[in-house]
């Protein structure tokens, strides 16, 4: 019923593995595909040394202003100097911050490089391969049926579509195949073909 295409929603990569394939059904969140992350992790271990860094830097700063409070009351230290250290401890606080959010914008970097399922359904086709560079601008690498619920789209001449309505139940007979399948009409497209004269009703399978 509803054809979901799913691309790389990230930088995109070289695809390095390949983790369903069509007709497999997937959950939602599923990885899909993943893409090398080789480089961005190389870069998240500098972004988290670099917090550890600014997080030392603050709590020495901090310990330079608790001394230095001890010490104004008995006159050792101006309140200037109080001032200026506490400026200076804001500001690796800050610093701390900063780092912080560069480590989760590359971890979210590093997440968008597995291609998720969007939601659970039944996998149409699978266009990718191993090893294949792929991007943005890429397309389409996997089409999702989500729910995995099926429609048939069966054209009506224009005389007949009057006599349908939503919620008729309806019997689908494959050409070439002796089964049956139930299925109900759930929506009568409000379009008639000016070229065929038909209309579409869609059934659910």
């Amino acid at each position: 019923r509803r054809d979901m295409p799913v691309g790389v929603a990230g930088e995109g990569g070289m695809v390095i593995a390949i983790r369903a394939e069509a007709g497999q059904f997937v959950a939602r969140g599923q990885v899909l595909a993943e893409i090398d992350s080789s480089v961005q992790r190389a870069q998240l271990a500098q972004l988290e040394a670099a917090v550890r860094q600014a997080q030392a830097d603050a709590r020495l700063a901090q310990a330079e202003l608790d001394r230095a409070t001890a010490l104004v009351e008995r006159g050792f230290i101006s309140r200037a100097d109080i001032d200026r250290r506490t400026a200076t401890r804001d500001a690796a606080r800050a610093r701390v911050g900063v780092a912080e959010a560069q480590v989760r914008e590359m971890r979210e970097r590093i997440g968008r490089l597995s291609i998720r399922a969007p939601e659970a359904g039944l996998v149409l086709a699978r266009n990718v391969e191993p090893g294949q560079v792929v991007s943005p601008g890429s397309g389409a690498l996997f089409r999702i049926a989500a729910g995995g619920q099926l429609d048939m789209r069966a054209q009506v001449a224009e005389q007949d579509m009057a006599g349908l309505r939503v919620g008729q139940e309806a019997s689908v007979t494959p050409v070439g195949a002796r089964e049956r399948y139930a299925g109900r009409i759930w929506l009568l497209e409000p379009v008639i073909d000016p070229q065929t004269r038909l209309g579409v009703a869609r059934i659910a399978l």
